[in-house]
């Protein structure tokens, strides 16, 4: 039995980063075989990497040295192929648990986990040993 396919990629905690996720899951469901899974799984690392950034990491892709004197956080994607589904895990350094928005309608954010729910088959967070969390949405592989 072949091994799951699995990837990660440790990212700096800055806006920028999400298009990285993006291409990160982007790339490796191509080379997995499950391109059908791109679009939903793109949007699905972009709001979870998004929420990241804004718990652990600097509003602008250029904080000044001033800001960087205590050190730049990281978030961490994860990919991986478990039976049946694609797994999205996006680690972040902060304790606090994801909280839904409850977006009013003009409200430009706030309703990323909403969509993650919408897309996702599940998802749910755990804390992790050594300190932050992990969010983690779960997509159902089914072929075309």
């Amino acid at each position: 039995m072949e091994p799951s396919p699995t990837s990660r990629l440790a990212l700096a905690a800055l806006p920028g980063s999400v298009r990285a996720a993006r291409r990160h899951v982007h790339d490796h469901l191509r080379l997995w075989g499950l391109p059908h899974l791109i679009e939903t799984a793109e949007l699905v690392v972009s709001e979870l990497s998004t929420n990241a950034v804004k718990a652990t990491g600097f509003p602008t892709d250029s904080p000044s040295y001033g800001e960087l004197s205590n050190g730049l956080n990281a978030i961490c994607v994860g990919l991986y192929v478990a039976g049946a589904c694609a797994v999205i895990e996006v680690w972040d350094s902060s304790d606090e648990p994801p909280l839904r928005g409850d977006a009013d309608l003009d409200d430009e954010g706030g309703r990323g986990l909403l969509l993650v729910e919408a897309l996702a088959t599940r998802w749910g967070f755990r804390r992790v040993e050594g300190g932050g969390k992990v969010v983690w949405a779960e997509l159902k592989v089914e072929t075309q």
